[in-house]
Parts: C-alpha cells; sequence; structure tokens
C-alpha cells in the first residue's frame, strides 16, 4: 500500500489513544487556544467604532463560527470539507479531505492531519470575510510574547555585538576554533528559542517565558545535557567546508525564537559561511505562532523602534539599531530573501515535496543546508507516526534523504510531540521510567544532520 496522508509508514498517531500527547491535543489544548482567538475577535470588536456596521457584524458572525467549530470538535463530530475561500491551495485541501478522511471526525483522523485541519478552517472563517480577510487572531498573544522576552533579547543583542568583530575565518586554527564554539552556541539559542511555542504553552506568565528564555553560558551547557541526539559537529564540518553558499531555513515560531534565528543568521553572512539566507514563512497564521511574513517584517521594524522596548537604556537600544540595521542591509542587499508557499501550510508531510511542490522543491535543491525548525516541521519530516524510535533519521525522512538532488538537512527540534527517531538503544527505556511525557513535554531537543543526496 502506498504511503500517504492516512496511511503514513508506520501506524499514526491518533487521538483515539488515550495515553497519547494527540489526546491531550485534542481534548485540553486546542479548546483553550479556540478560546483564545474568540476571545482576540471579540476584543479586537470590541474596539471598533459603532459606525463600523458592516465589520461588528462580520466580528459577531466569526465568533459565531468558531463557536460552532469549538462545539463540534469537543463532541467529536464529523470533520467537514473546508469552505472555498479563494485561496489557491483550497483544491488540495480538498482533494486530500474527499479522498482520505470523508468519513472520520476529530478524534479518529490522523493528529497531523487534524491538527492542519483546525487551523486552515479558521484561517478560512476569516478569509471569506470582507473586513476581517488579513486578520490574524494570533498577532496580539505573538506581540505580546515578545515584549515579555525583553531581557533575554537584549542580553544576547549585547553578546553579538561583539561576535560581529571577529575577523573573517581563515585556515588558521585559533580563528576556526573559535568559530565552531560560537556556531555552537549560536545553533543551541535558536534550538530553545522554540520552548515559546505559543499553541504548547496555552497558559504562560512573563515570569515562565523569562526563565524558559535564559539563554546564559551555564544554562547552554545543562541544556545540552537534554539534546538526545547531537549532529552539531557534523553540521558544522559541513558547512565549515561548504563556506559562502546557500542556506535556507524553514521557520518555525515568530517573536522571540525569530529573534534567535536571526541571531544566528546575521553571524553566518558575518562570518562568511553563508552568501545568502533564504526565510521560508507560513503564508497564513498558523500554530498559534508560527511566523508569517508580517511576523518576519514586523520584528525587524520593531527591533528599530524606540517606543518597543521602553525600559531599555540607551546603550542597550544601541545594541537593537546595530543589529537591525544590519538584517535591513542584509534585505536591501539580497543577502536575507523573505518567501513563502502553501506548501508549508498544506495537509501533506515533506515525504510529498517533490510531487506537491516540485518548484519549491527544485529551488530547495540549489541549497547547500536546508535548516529546519521546530516540532510541527519535525512531525512533517517524519511522517507524525509510530516509528521505533532507534530508527534512522535517514530513513524516517524518506525521500527526502534518498531522492536524487536532495539537499543537505539539519533540523532544529524540541520535542513536542509523541514521535522521536534516531536514538541509541536503551534511551526511550531509560527516559520513560522516570518521565512518561518526556516526548512531548519540550525538555528534551535532537539535533539531525542528513548529508542529502546532491
Amino acid at each position: 500500500m502506498s504511503v500517504n496522508p492516512v496511511n503514513p509508514p508506520r501506524p499514526a498517531l491518533v487521538a483515539t489513544n488515550e495515553d497519547s500527547f494527540a489526546y491531550i491535543t485534542t481534548t485540553s489544548r486546542w479548546p483553550i487556544i479556540v478560546t483564545k482567538i474568540i476571545d482576540d475577535i471579540y476584543k479586537t470588536r470590541h474596539s471598533l467604532d459603532l459606525s463600523e456596521v458592516d465589520k461588528l457584524k462580520e466580528g459577531k458572525e466569526i465568533i459565531d463560527s468558531i463557536g460552532e467549530l469549538k462545539y463540534n470538535m469537543q463532541r467529536k463530530k464529523p470533520l467537514i470539507p473546508i469552505e472555498d475561500d479563494g485561496d489557491p491551495d483550497i483544491s488540495t485541501w480538498t482533494y486530500v479531505f474527499n479522498t482520505y478522511f470523508k468519513d472520520v471526525n476529530w478524534y479518529s483522523a490522523t493528529w497531523l492531519f487534524t491538527e492542519c485541519y483546525l487551523y486552515r478552517r479558521i484561517h478560512s472563517i476569516l478569509a471569506r470575510t470582507k473586513h476581517w480577510n488579513d486578520y490574524d487572531p494570533f498577532f496580539r498573544q505573538k506581540e505580546d510574547t515578545f515584549k515579555a522576552s525583553y531581557n533575554a533579547i537584549i542580553e544576547i543583542a549585547k553578546r553579538i555585538d561583539e561576535l560581529v568583530y571577529i575577523p573573517k575565518l581563515h585556515a588558521d586554527n585559533e580563528e576556526v576554533n573559535s568559530g565552531r564554539i560560537i556556531f555552537h552556541e549560536l545553533v543551541q539559542i535558536s534550538l530553545w528559542g522554540n520552548s515559546t511555542d505559543l499553541s504548547l504553552l496555552t497558559n504562560l506568565s512573563y515570569e515562565d517565558i523569562n526563565k524558559l528564555q535564559d539563554m546564559g553560558t551555564k544554562k547552554l551547557e545543562e541544556l545540552e545535557k537534554n539534546i538526545l541526539v547531537n549532529d552539531l559537529e557534523k553540521a558544522w564540518n559541513y558547512i565549515s567546508e561548504h563556506r559562502n553558499s546557500r542556506i535556507d531555513i524553514i521557520l518555525d515560531n515568530a517573536g522571540f525564537e525569530l529573534y534567535a534565528d536571526l541571531v544566528l543568521s546575521d553571524w553566518l553572512i558575518q562570518s562568511g559561511y553563508a552568501k545568502e539566507i533564504y526565510f521560508h514563512a507560513k503564508k497564513i497564521p498558523w500554530f498559534v505562532s508560527d511566523t508569517t511574513p508580517n511576523d518576519f517584517n514586523w520584528i525587524l521594524q520593531t527591533l528599530q523602534s524606540e517606543d518597543f522596548f521602553l525600559s531599555a537604556s540607551d546603550m542597550e537600544k544601541s545594541f537593537l539599531k546595530k543589529f537591525s540595521n544590519r538584517l535591513q542591509y542584509y534585505i536591501d542587499n539580497s543577502k536575507f530573501i523573505l518567501t513563502s508557499d502553501y506548501f508549508w501550510t498544506s495537509p501533506y508531510s515533506y515525504w510529498h515535496l517533490a510531487e506537491q511542490a516540485p518548484d519549491l522543491y527544485a529551488d530547495l535543491c540549489m541549497s547547500n543546508l536546508v535548516i529546519f525548525k521546530g516540532d510541527l516541521n519535525y512531525r512533517k519530516l517524519v511522517y507524525d507516526c509510530k516509528w521505533e524510535t532507534t530508527t534512522p533519521f535517514k530513513d524516517a525522512i524518506g525521500p527526502l534523504a534518498s531522492m536524487k538532488g536532495s539537499p543537505p538537512i539539519l533540523t532544529l527540534r524540541t520535542g513536542k510531540a509523541d514521535v522521536m527517531v534516531g536514538l541509541e538503544e536503551g534511551t526511550e527505556e531509560r527516559l520513560t521510567a522516570n518521565e512518561k511525557d518526556w516526548m512531548y513535554s519540550g525538555k528534551y531537543a535532537v539535533i539531525q544532520f542528513n548529508i542529502g543526496n546532491k
């Protein structure tokens, strides 16, 4: 039988299994997320002028529609087709739904499909309106969380201000070794920046955010013990042998994680390891905090703003200003290229990248390294199914490892779903004995590298 969205290479993760994180997500996380969306629409609608009659009316209809979606989800009602909202990906969603998921409910469908379906349904409700069709119901949360990340943002800005003056690396062993140390540190900041994933941390306080974003050297040394597979050295050896090349980053969360990704990217350009970096954002608001093009542009503007971090000192603002000026220079001179594609918000696993998005795949094959950030990208890379945890990463990513022309892949992922591959024998048993939720608690991570088939 062929591998497809309803038939992954191993048994699919589904919410009918009450011992799974899929079940916890469907029964607990999603209702909270949807309620926050309703609250956000209500707040925005409440702030409107009474003369905006049509927008007020549409806002009420949106609240009613999303409320009905929540009701049906909590009562295990059958999934229904997504209405045509004019977006070019609707034909893909209609085909996948009618072919594979016509007679399933919110619990019995594969978890990967249902979670993507939830966010696409929410987008469709908004997209079919006149006045709310480009509204991001998650932006308020993303903005507030970024503000709460102030301490970590300033601390990292101070550290990178020193790094940019490190000379271009040559054959000198001392300089190469310093580059290696910096690469290891910045990649880990980018990895653990994923900690503040708003779709997972539904009741996050500002104090919690500051604790999660402690990225001091000692903290990183402690966290490194929780990286269950660490291919950083393999990735470093590859990057140091392929200098001045193109690197692609398939983005995950906006806000602090995106900031950490930009810090790493800044250093890669400054030190000559990359000549251009392509950033792949989501076309639509997705999984609460995933980066859209608007989020990407917003963070650049925010870092240049004098008003956003009001409590920052003049020196702290100068660090941010220098950093943001470099970022703008990269964009103006095509060293940073922002792009997006509907494939990233499709119902398909990345096993289907070449067949479903051939132009995107051909473009990625021109990259010297593709970095996949975060948990959802990992789930889609390995098809979100019940792999044996000792399955080699190369096997679990299927065609992306073996297809001719496939690029080198580096994945930076903190575990927030019950799927993980590439572990040594005995690791699963050791962790499960003490922590039943180790696979999805966010405490553990993997950094996995595959050379591809160029």
